[in-house]
């Protein structure tokens, strides 16, 4: 089935550009000239959203903010050139991805296919018996992959898709440091620059949803220049 996409932006031109070419990829558009129409817009048939930061009425961190209140779809800001403090407050505000205007068409379109990968898990590896029923139990924290859900003593820890995936590879290597290159690579699609933020902003958003746990033990370590590591608590092995 085709993925239904929320374009918002107020530059007209632009908006019939990029719908034409989003429509020519295969994704149905549905298309927003405002903060506040693209709230009104907005329902669970919608993928992922490509979210103009300047806007008239609403701008797109007033809509991010008010869309990540209940929602965990896929968000992609459109941002103003070399603009850092927009890509930075996007991402802490729960952005997935950002992407610098003017961009090229192909950069766009490998930016929503890998976020709606890390949304979506390839549904022939979804099938997998074994797989589907692998899950993680760390000192209350339940990981349910094949759902991609995160609940901490029973109660669910709202997580974006990005989000989700930054703890999946760290859980995947616990105790092992993972570098930042690798997670960008692995998880965002895109080579790591020096001096970029995005895996940094993503993981202290992660953090700040994970809870307290037990014996004030963190649940992910930086290690300075190296990566991050998800700790392992030595009074208790992860079970599966």
């Amino acid at each position: 089935m085709n993925k239904k996409l929320l374009l918002v932006d107020d530059d007209i031109e632009i908006v019939t550009l990029l719908k034409e070419l989003l429509e020519l990829e295969g994704f149905i558009i549905e298309i927003a000239h405002s903060g506040k129409e693209a709230l009104e817009k907005f329902n669970n048939s919608i993928e992922l959203i490509l979210l103009d930061v300047m806007m008239p009425d609403i701008n797109g961190f007033s809509v991010l903010t008010e869309l990540r209140r209940k929602h965990t779809v896929p968000i992609i800001l459109l941002t103003a050139k070399d603009n850092e403090l927009d890509k930075i407050i996007g991402l802490e505000l729960g952005a997935d991805d950002y992407i610098i205007k003017p961009f090229n068409d192909r950069e766009l379109i490998a930016r929503i296919r890998a976020t709606l990968r890390r949304k979506l898990w390839d549904s022939s590896l979804a099938e997998l018996s074994d797989y589907s029923q692998l899950n993680y139990d760390i000192d209350g924290l339940e990981i349910n992959i094949r759902r991609q859900l995160v609940f901490y003593r029973k109660k669910q820890i709202e997580l974006t898709s990005t989000e989700f995936q930054i703890l999946l590879k760290l859980l995947e290597q616990q105790g092992n440091i993972i570098s930042r290159e690798v997670l960008s690579k692995s998880v965002l699609g895109k080579e790591f620059l020096p001096f970029a933020r995005s895996i940094d902003v993503h993981v202290s958003n992660l953090r700040k949803k994970l809870p307290e746990r037990k014996g004030g033990l963190p649940w992910i370590k930086t290690l300075r220049s190296r990566g991050y590591q998800f700790v392992i608590n030595p009074e208790q092995n992860a079970k599966y």
